[in-house]
């Protein structure tokens, strides 16, 4: 067990929601050498800008979101554009160590180099939601073996991520599966159809339908279900938006289908998870 095991603890993990009132208020990040950080909006929608693939570019962070910070990288965040509401964010701060020694334990995790973690917009609820249970955890004195294994668990989950890296046998190519998910992501309000999704992918539907199921073990629309479920669930516990708006935020055309299928997947209603959220 090395001394960062021995003495992790809510002094040397930082875990916060941080406010910006003002309509020209700025959140800046930059972080220190061996340092790692992510940030989720907790109430609406940021603008966020920095640095991104091959150059600098700004990009929106709406519920569910996530933007993961590594060392020589700053960014900038803004409320965005007719946002009425404080930009209100969690804020994750890590010694990059527990990301190191959770790569070493898994050698075949596909992340070696850490800077390749670094992005402006990731859609991730799963970890947004591990974030404001973090804040709520410390906020209620959680002890510190609660951080300690908080913030190795959320080590592991960003070593792992949710796209495949390597193409299955007959399944789609990263580069694919990556086009369709984005678009899967950015665009949940929408009725997507699977037309939609084959042409993102640049084959016919019959062969994308295959493909896909290949590449990730589920049909496309169980995929895309699943991602509008992640989603909801992330907002119901953040967001004061009725239960219908969520839904509809998320693709489910009305409330009835909502509830049927969020009790589905979740094993109970959306009202009913609503009651054991709304926690930071």
């Amino acid at each position: 067990m090395t001394d960062l095991h021995r003495t992790l603890s809510w002094q040397t993990l930082m875990a916060e929601k941080q406010i910006a009132r003002e309509e020209n208020d700025t959140l800046m990040y930059q972080m220190p050498k061996d340092w790692f950080a992510i940030v989720t909006p907790l109430r609406g929608s940021c603008q966020i800008e920095g640095r991104d693939g091959s150059g600098r570019r700004r990009t929106t962070l709406t519920a569910g979101d996530i933007c993961r910070i590594v060392p020589n990288n700053p960014v900038r965040l803004t409320r965005a554009p007719r946002e009425h509401l404080p930009l209100e964010v969690a804020y994750i701060q890590m010694p990059a160590e527990i990301l190191r020694n959770a790569r070493d334990a898994q050698p075949t995790t596909a992340v070696r180099d850490l800077s390749t973690l670094h992005t402006l917009r990731a859609f991730e609820p799963h970890v947004a939601s591990i974030m404001t249970e973090m804040l709520h955890a410390r906020r209620t004195g959680a002890g510190n073996h609660y951080a300690a294994s908080a913030a190795r668990y959320l080590a592991a989950y960003l070593l792992h991520p949710r796209h495949h890296t390597s193409p299955s046998a007959g399944g789609l190519s990263p580069e694919q599966l990556l086009a369709v998910t984005t678009y899967m992501e950015e665009n949940l309000a929408s009725n997507i159809t699977l037309d939609q999704l084959a042409k993102e992918a640049s084959i016919s539907r019959y062969h994308f339908l295959r493909r896909f199921s290949t590449s990730t073990g589920k049909t496309p629309m169980r995929y895309l279900t699943e991602l509008r479920i992640d989603a909801a669930r992330h907002l119901l516990a953040v967001d004061s938006e009725t239960i219908s708006q969520v839904g509809r935020r998320c693709g489910f055309p009305n409330a009835e289908n909502f509830a049927r299928v969020f009790r589905k997947h979740v094993g109970c209603s959306p009202s009913q998870y609503r009651q054991r959220g709304q926690r930071v």
